[in-house]
């Protein structure tokens, strides 16, 4: 994976440098983003940037970006209302300094998952869906069942089942006239959630220069996707709850609430059982959020349809990248199918995608797997 660093301290630039390259990451450097813009190609897969640089600051590097690359933020002195700007252009991470290095670690995985899943989404793959196994069947027709109502839908799963799609699949079917907008409370700084689903009035904080609109109101007669639903802070439970309960919400600084017509469906990969016990997760959101509870099942156990969604993978790639028409060996169908996949479909999009463009000749080989 390259990393691309873009910051004017050099000493802060070194050290990120170092420290990303012993964790087997490729670092190019930039001491200002004019440079950056120049020399940034297709290699690069996620850019860490300064938000205030010489020359060009990191708000406007952002937007010249364009989003062509996953950005993580990192700033000594952002202002709240910049960093909910830098959020609303698709900055998923954004670390105030000093920060440890675990946290860019775990903000750069992030970020990497959330780069997958834009390529997925831009190819169309519906992969997710095939329902070739019995597992599948069951849980797609609960899907459909609940998709024309309304009530709260809370999906269980390991890592890398496709949550995030599989609640697009419900708003797709829900009939609903407004947008899916998703949320990731792992993703987001605990200071700004709050401001980033209720929104704020002009006057709020210092900052707020003019009125914003939180994701409530944005996913209006649509749906609101809370992923990783257990990492919300706990003081902020209570008022997601009251949301829920009164089907009424106050942007910050706002005297008077906004209705909420939205539905909500939250989701996570970790015991909420056990969260709720260590008084880490509240009980009451759990009813609330958990209406319809729906557990995705790991790819291990729908090995019906690992053959389908590895061939519909291979042809969405083989057109995205204008190669030749490939198919899988024998050998390399029997080794997907005694694989394990750990990583769940998110593992077999980057090992088929992978063999694809790096295979030769027009059969994939159970050695081009590399599993």
């Amino acid at each position: 994976m390259k990393i691309a660093i873009v910051e004017d301290d050099i000493n802060m630039r070194k050290s990120l440098s170092l420290a990303l390259k012993s964790e087997g990451y490729d670092v190019i450097e930039f001491r200002n983003a004019v440079d950056a813009l120049k020399k940034l190609d297709e290699s690069v897969d996620l850019v860490i940037t300064d938000i205030t640089m010489p020359k060009m600051d990191g708000i406007d590097f952002v937007k010249e970006l364009n989003g062509k690359y996953e950005v993580i933020m990192i700033t000594g002195n952002a202002t709240l209302n910049r960093a909910i700007e830098a959020l609303r252009l698709g900055v998923k991470d954004f670390l105030t300094k000093p920060f440890e290095i675990e946290d860019l670690l775990g903000a750069i995985k992030r970020n990497v998952i959330v780069k997958e899943k834009t390529k997925t989404k831009n190819k169309n793959v519906k992969h997710k869906f095939v329902a070739n196994d019995e597992n599948t069947k069951k849980v797609l027709e609960m899907a459909k069942k609940v998709a024309p109502t309304n009530a709260n839908v809370m999906l269980l799963g390991e890592s890398g089942v496709g949550k995030e799609e599989f609640a697009k699949f419900i708003h797709e079917n829900s009939g609903k006239k407004g947008k899916f907008i998703a949320i990731n409370m792992s993703a987001i700084p605990e200071n700004l959630i709050e401001s980033e689903l209720f929104g704020y009035v002009k006057g709020a904080f210092t900052d707020a220069t003019s009125d914003k609109k939180g994701l409530f109101e944005l996913a209006e007669d649509g749906t609101l996707f809370l992923d990783e639903i257990a990492e919300m802070p706990y003081n902020l439970q209570a008022k997601l709850l009251r949301v829920l309960q009164e089907r009424e919400f106050y942007p910050l600084g706002a005297t008077k609430p906004k209705k909420l017509n939205v539905r909500i469906i939250s989701a996570t990969n970790q015991d909420i059982d056990k969260l709720i016990k260590e008084n880490k997760f509240r009980e009451d959101l759990y009813y609330r959020l958990n209406t319809i509870p729906i557990k995705i099942p790991p790819l291990r156990e729908r090995k019906d349809d690992i053959i389908p969604i590895a061939k519909e993978i291979l042809k969405k790639t083989i057109k995205e990248y204008s190669l030749e028409d490939k198919k899988f060996s024998d050998e390399a169908i029997e080794r997907l199918l005694e694989y394990d996949w750990p990583g769940n479909i998110r593992e077999l999009i980057n090992v088929v995608e992978r063999a694809a463009i790096l295979s030769e000749g027009n059969l994939i080989k159970k050695e081009d797997l590399y599993i």
